[in-house]
Formats: structure tokens, sequence, C-alpha cells
């Protein structure tokens, strides 16, 4: 928390710009590795034998580099990179090329160019074939195209087009909606959908030892989004 203590709010620019996350949290609500999240934000060395240490570029530019936090638009695009880790675990060389590829024919979206408008269209569908081009999907049977798509539309967005809410998704929970985060509802933390109530504070009443069914009379929500709420937060806290 400290590091967003002392992070910088510059009120020119959009909210869902502003840093508000660190690696860890994001990852937590995303489901995703610490590190794999780190790599594609901040990039990692790596050892050669013959050309010793080298760099892998990162992937997408954080919102704040210095003190390595994110943004709502950060985790909105490591929510749709996700899908690339979804059953499969592709290799970050390929993300990085794929992203490449987009930037390079959509240079006006090149800010956040898995967030744009053209990636939604023709954008998404170079990705998948830049993925296949680098990949064996023969072997892997990676059906790249529907992951991609079932990501994409759990990430919604405004009348401007900008993402506000996501749905996040990760391997062996529900296809559900109702965990979402929403900008600038709870201070952007996952929540029960519609209502406003942060995922955490129920389970910590949970774990405090208070019946689900008494959380569902008390908040007055349907008891299976309370255990819902309560499952969210117990995969990541394991």
């Amino acid at each position: 928390m400290s590091k967003l203590l002392i992070a910088q709010f510059h009120k020119e620019i959009d909210p869902r710009e502003q840093p508000l996350y660190t690696v860890k949290e994001a990852a937590s609500y995303l489901g995703i590795e610490a590190a794999t999240l780190a790599t594609w934000f901040f990039g990692r060395r790596y050892s050669t034998k013959s050309e010793g240490q080298k760099h892998w570029n990162r992937v997408i530019v954080p919102a704040d580099e210095q003190l390595r936090l994110l943004s709502f638009f950060n985790l909105a695009e490591a929510h749709i990179l996700a899908a690339t880790r979804y059953r499969h675990k592709v290799p970050f060389p390929a993300v990085r090329d794929a992203i490449a590829n987009v930037q390079h024919e959509f240079p006006a979206s090149a800010a956040h160019p898995l967030l744009s408008k053209d990636f939604y269209t023709n954008g998404s569908h170079l990705f998948v074939k830049e993925l296949e081009r680098t990949i064996d999907v023969s072997r892997r049977q990676l059906s790249f195209k529907r992951i991609m798509n079932k990501f994409i539309k759990r990430v919604v967005s405004d009348k401007q087009d900008k993402p506000f809410k996501v749905f996040p998704l990760a391997e062996g929970e529900p296809d559900d909606r109702i965990i979402s985060i929403v900008s600038g509802i709870s201070h952007s933390r996952p929540i029960i959908e519609g209502t406003g109530i942060p995922a955490i504070t129920i389970w910590r009443r949970y774990k405090a030892g208070e019946e689900p069914t008494f959380l569902a009379k008390d908040y007055h929500v349907k008891l299976p989004k309370i255990q819902r709420a309560i499952d969210y937060i117990e995969r990541r806290a394991a």
C-alpha cells in the first residue's frame, strides 16, 4: 500500500490511467502468476551460454514504471493477455511478437493496442494469426480464436469504446459474471456484480465465522453470489 500512497495522481488524465494496483494484487485479481504479469509489464533478464545476460522487453506499458504500479486499463489489458495462459502456457516471445504485429497494423492505438476498437474487430484476428504462426497449434490444439473471444467479451466498454468493467476469468473457475472489477467502484477492486459489495469484505466476514446464509440475508444478495465471492477470494488466498 505504501507505493500507492506515494504514487502521483494526475488530474488531467483519465482515472482509468492512474496507478491503482501492485503487480501482486492485479495478478491475484486475474488469477494468473505474478511473475508472468511482471514480465508482461516490465520484461525480465535471462541468461544465455553464448551471450550472457539478455533482456526480454515488456509488452504492455505500466501506469507507473518506477513504482511498478498498474492502472485499470493495465488490468484490462492483462485480462485479455491472460487468454494466452488459459489452459495453455503460450511462450512470452510469441505474445510479444503478436502484440508488436497489432501495433504495427494499428499505430493509432499504440498506447493500449489490446483495448482499442480496432483490436476488438480485426486486431484480435491478427493477434491470433501471429500466435498460430509462431506456435505449432496443430500439435497443441490451442483454439486461440475461441479463447480470445471469450476473454474479450468479458471486458465491457463505455460509449467512447474505453473499458470500464472486467469480469475476471481464471482456469478452473465458473464462466459466469458474478464477480466484476469496475472502474471507480469500491476503489476498482473486485465486487459482486451490480451491488458494489467488495468480495474481500464477504470473505473476511466468512473467515471470521459468519455463515454464508447469514451474509446473504444481511446483504440482501442471493446465496450463490455470496458463495461465489468467497470462492473467488479463497482460490487467490491459497
